[in-house]
């Protein structure tokens, strides 16, 4: 026994290494076995739940379909869209009988100023006359507002729709209209006078026109030019 004994401990000592990593791995094999049956015994008694979502337009019991009346929009036939109808196109008349253009629109070219002497732009019309000649509205609209300017007289706002207003400029102070009036066209609005913004071009009204609050220019609105 004793023989038996020292053999053994002498196998061991001389073997300890293989011996030590056999265990091991026999352990680890032990453990991943074990973990492994353990996950497949909990996934076969889990029960899957599947939610069963109903849609509004799926059969109901009876074999019918449910008329939800929400369909695709690609199933649905093309409305009839009625062709819109235009107003009428705006058209000036002239700002007094007679009326000529003496000095024409311009904002890209410059036109010489005889009043500065220097050349520049003209976003506006002129309109020569006498003193003292009898301007109207060129369209119906509503006096929106009147200024007395030292540079250019009283100036009209004539206020046509939400786009357009009329601007009068070279009047007198005695004008026919107040703010707030309504005026049709041809309506006499005052009398023309010279103004120093524009003195050395002679007695004229200077009429500007303002669409969604910038100059541009009028003369397409006016019925000489159509």
């Amino acid at each position: 026994m004793r023989t038996f004994l020292l053999k053994a401990k002498h196998f061991f000592k001389r073997n300890i290494y293989p011996i030590t990593v056999s265990v091991c791995t026999v352990l680890v094999l032990g453990i991943v076995t074990i973990s492994a049956y353990s996950s497949i015994k909990n996934s076969e008694g889990n029960e899957i739940v599947v939610e069963t979502v109903k849609n509004d337009e799926q059969k109901e019991p009876g074999g019918e379909v449910e008329n939800t009346g929400q369909g695709n929009d690609e199933n649905k036939e093309d409305e009839v869209v009625k062709p819109t109808v235009s107003a009428d196109p705006i058209i000036f008349g002239l700002p007094f009988d007679g009326a000529v253009v003496s000095k024409e629109y311009t904002d890209l070219s410059l036109l010489y100023d005889a009043t500065t002497k220097l050349w520049c732009t003209h976003q506006g019309l002129d309109f020569a006359c006498e003193n003292g000649k009898k301007v109207v509205a060129v369209f119906g609209g509503k006096i929106e507002k009147i200024e007395n300017s030292m540079m250019n007289g009283t100036v009209i706002h004539l206020k046509i729709n939400n786009e357009l207003t009329v601007v009068y400029k070279g009047l007198s102070s005695n004008v026919s209209v107040k703010e707030g009036d309504t005026v049709t066209k041809g309506q006499v609005l005052g009398t023309i006078t010279s103004f120093l913004a524009e003195k050395a071009d002679g007695i004229h009204l200077h009429l500007e026109l303002v669409k969604s609050g910038k100059l541009i220019d009028p003369t397409n609105y006016f019925s000489f030019n159509k």
